[in-house]
């Protein structure tokens, strides 16, 4: 899977930062020590191998931090097993059960923690200090009918937000416009948190707010150009995005309304 993604970094026009994501389920047959001991003795030396002659390029390693999955002590030896070799941590945590993941990201010094539909108030303020994001999934809470996720008490306590799509077999959307829209009805954000959230601090969870996320001289130019009286019909209108996109800019016109329905 990995060689498949760095053969889509070299061929399609969007960007793409790509997670080594192997401990994302427990094998049949192994404990979660077992299987983390297999990650750390065997897959990730041959990953590092990979990565020196550069067959693949990978930026971040995650780990699905969940009871009956990957517990505290597992996910800890993982990410440092991955941090050892240059990985950002980006990892999944506290999605159906208090796991303390935030705590544990802000103390490995983690780029950012996603889910965290189950959150203390200690991992609030320990991912606010850290300078952490969480990254929030409107849609994994929506479509799962789980807790929402308490952005307006991160937000409060100055953690940096971050949107995300959850794409996935069980969340199926990876329309950025949805999941702001989520952000602000359910998640009580505001549309300029949401729009932080989806752009500037996105891509500071993914180590790229240097280059990324706002409209900078010196910054790449991706662009979303609409057709509306103001940015917010983006969250505002709820559907109908076919009409309202009429450009996607990635140093070049990548899609315009008219050629796509020419095709």
């Amino acid at each position: 899977m990995l060689r498949v993604i760095e053969q889509a970094q070299r061929k399609v026009e969007i960007g793409i930062s790509c997670t080594y994501c192997w401990a994302h389920s427990i094998p049949k047959g192994k404990t979660a020590k077992e299987a983390a001991d297999d990650i750390i003795d065997l897959h990730l030396p041959a990953f590092k191998h990979l990565a020196i002659n550069g067959r693949i390029h990978v930026e971040n390693i995650d780990v699905f931090c969940e009871k009956g999955v990957f517990d505290l002590e597992s996910t800890r030896r993982i990410l440092l097993a991955g941090k050892d070799i240059g990985l950002h941590l980006n990892f999944h945590g506290g999605e159906l059960n208090l796991m303390h993941a935030a705590e544990l990201g802000a103390e490995l010094e983690a780029l950012a923690v996603s889910h965290l539909e189950e959150i203390s108030d200690e991992g609030i303020t320990a991912l606010a200090a850290a300078r952490c994001s969480a990254v929030l999934l409107p849609t994994t809470a929506y479509s799962l009918r789980l807790k929402q996720p308490r952005a307006r008490d991160m937000l409060n306590a100055g953690v940096i937000v971050s949107l995300g799509s959850d794409f996935n077999p069980n969340a199926y959307c990876f329309f950025m416009p949805m999941v702001m829209h989520l952000a602000c009805v359910n998640l009580k954000m505001s549309l300029s948190e949401a729009l932080a959230a989806a752009t500037i601090n996105a891509a500071y969870s993914l180590g790229r707010s240097h280059t990324h996320g706002s409209l900078e001289v010196g910054e790449q130019g991706d662009v979303v150009i609409i057709n509306a009286p103001g940015w917010e019909h983006v969250i505002y209108q709820f559907g109908g995005h076919q009409e309202l996109i009429e450009y996607v800019v990635k140093g070049k016109i990548v899609y315009h309304t008219k050629s796509f329905r020419a095709r």
